[in-house]
């Protein structure tokens, strides 16, 4: 449950709305559904539509040129002091890159990181290509999460349910190891790998094999200019240990523990923590303000700041959604806010014992050390 801070606040929503102009013959849409529609009202979601509109045609393909070009300068640099630990470095940084990549082609799922439905769709399958996936199954399954939430069916519910994230756990400690450190060893590189090589059952026979030349084509041109063996080390490994590593744990802190209660208000968790911790995990703002993305999917990711300052004042049930304050650790700034893993662990536990007051559990063995920020 939301506590209130107004510090906090302050730093999450205070931000200032850039006049809109309306896209001419059409009137923008927030994408919420029935159920979200009725919960916020008419008025509200008429607010929010204004929000579905004005985003440049360009912004799309800029921000992808800024993720690739990060990409690339920190290879260069690793490269240049060819050192292990500048080489590790830049492996690890690469992989949360990829994974802002990965969140601009989420932005084409949901067709909003341009106006154009054609550069819409090329710059989806031109990003999960060079992520290693498909287009066409990552679309299709991101669309079943959004209609089947928390429901049997939702690959999201699935996949915290076969990597036992709903067991009870007695700590932090013991959570981040069972639930984040012994899938990164193992689990989510396989399946990165499997992904990468294969064909989805809803990927078709042409883009899978547009996927397989593309990479053949990047490989050979790698090959004839003596850069291969970077190719492998900035990116393949990135993209096979690093990347499935942020995605996880982003995920973890989008629904886990709030999935499963049939609300679609307090199904989704959002969150905020200092500078480094919003570049790493929180890029281009989606995982952080997940809660007003899953009610209005249509809004642009650079507007969610203004979605959910609009939200905070006029909706009724905000104090209802589960936001923390930090990821791993509590911030010294909003002691009394409760951490990402906090809460997650919380609110399992509380599935587990239904008698027992979410503020009681949290006081009990679950409160970091404030002087620890991530």
């Amino acid at each position: 449950m939301w506590v209130g801070a107004d510090s906090l606040k302050r730093v999450w929503f205070a931000r200032r709305t850039p006049r809109l102009q309306p896209h001419a013959g059409r009137r923008p849409s927030t994408g919420a559904s029935g159920p979200v529609r009725r919960e916020l009202g008419s008025s509200l979601i008429s607010r929010l539509e204004g929000l579905c509109d004005g985003h440049g045609p360009v912004v799309g393909p800029a921000d992808v040129a800024v993720d690739l070009g990060a990409i690339v300068a920190t290879a260069a640099v690793a490269k240049f002091t060819g050192n292990l630990a500048g080489t590790v470095a830049a492996v690890l940084y690469i992989g949360v890159r990829q994974r802002h990549l990965s969140n601009l082609a989420h932005e084409c799922v949901h067709a909003k990181i341009v106006r154009s439905a054609p550069v819409n769709k090329a710059l989806g399958y031109f990003l999960t290509a060079i992520l290693g996936e498909g287009f066409e199954p990552y679309r299709i399954s991101h669309q079943v999460h959004h209609a089947k939430l928390g429901a049997t069916g939702d690959p999201m519910f699935e996949s915290y349910l076969s990597r036992s994230v709903s067991a009870p756990t007695p700590s932090k400690t013991s959570f981040v190891w069972r639930v984040i450190v012994l899938k990164v060893l193992w689990t989510l590189p396989k399946s990165s790998l499997v992904a990468f090589v294969t064909k989805a059952p809803t990927e078709s026979s042409r883009s899978a094999v547009g996927r397989a030349l593309f990479w053949f084509t990047l490989a050979a041109a790698a090959w004839r200019a003596g850069v291969l063996g970077d190719l492998v080390v900035y990116w393949l490994l990135p993209l096979l240990l690093v990347r499935p590593a942020v995605t996880w744990i982003t995920d973890l802190g989008n629904h886990a523990g709030v999935i499963d209660t049939g609300d679609p208000i307090t199904q989704t968790r959002g969150w905020s923590s200092h500078w480094l911790t919003r570049h790493l995990l929180g890029g281009h703002l989606d995982d952080m303000f997940h809660p007003v993305h899953h009610w209005c999917p249509r809004i642009p990711w650079r507007r969610l700041p203004q979605a959910a300052a609009i939200l905070q004042t006029e909706f009724d049930r905000w104090p209802e959604v589960p936001w923390c304050s930090g990821y791993f650790f509590r911030r010294n700034s909003t002691p009394d806010i409760p951490c990402v893993i906090e809460d997650i662990i919380t609110r399992l536990h509380d599935h587990q014992t239904p008698n027992v007051s979410a503020s009681a559990v949290r006081n009990e063995g679950l409160r970091p050390s404030p002087s620890r920020e991530l």
